[in-house]
């Protein structure tokens, strides 16, 4: 399994699954605990260790200044996520709803599991977006998902993230844009503390 930090709050609560991103760590996260509803939380944190206390989910290659993703591999990393949650709730006995999200990579691996049909209550993607690959795939939106991105975001363009939003148009999912660059910030928190509050 993955390591992880967790907080539990219950065997009946909500469980909202973050996933860190690239550099960054399973503490980063975590972080976000305070401004969620009361719900269990768990970090995971990425397989590879790329130094000064940072992971990555999966290699980005640059190619000609263009930000290159195997997307086989994000498919494999997230077959690997989705067995690391299965057996850390049945670990711990949890029986409410899984809500599966992240932070840019985070978020694109997120995405990942969406894809593969893993049956999650809901997805919370933030600052990611759809690899070029995805875009002719079949997305079947059953469940709620709100994607965030900032419109000043410098890392993962926010032109990238809205093309693959309109991809995915349903009465489940969302898509919110923001003046931030590639972080979170305070509305953006809000906004998925309240689609958090309806599991």
């Amino acid at each position: 399994m993955l390591q992880y930090l967790q907080h539990i709050e219950s065997n009946e609560a909500p469980t909202l699954v973050l996933l860190h991103g690239y550099g960054s760590n399973m503490q980063d996260l975590f972080g976000l605990k305070s401004y969620l509803p009361p719900m269990n939380l768990v970090c995971f944190q990425a397989p590879k260790d790329i130094g000064m206390g940072g992971f990555a989910w999966y290699d980005i290659n640059w190619d000609n200044g263009n930000k290159i993703i195997d997307d086989v591999e994000v498919t494999s990393v997230a077959n690997q996520v989705v067995e690391s949650i299965i057996n850390w709730t049945q670990e711990h006995k949890l029986v409410g709803p899984i809500i599966c999200g992240g932070f840019s990579q985070g978020a694109i691996l997120s995405m990942g599991i969406l894809k593969g049909g893993f049956e999650a209550a809901g997805y919370v993607l933030m600052s990611g977006y759809m690899l070029p690959e995805w875009r002719n795939d079949h997305w079947k939106i059953e469940v709620p998902v709100l994607q965030t991105h900032g419109t000043m975001d410098h890392v993962i363009p926010f032109d990238w993230a809205a093309s693959g939003a309109e991809l995915l148009q349903s009465d489940l999912y969302s898509f919110k844009s923001y003046p931030m660059a590639h972080n979170l910030n305070a509305e953006c928190i809000s906004d998925v503390r309240q689609f958090l509050e309806q599991f």
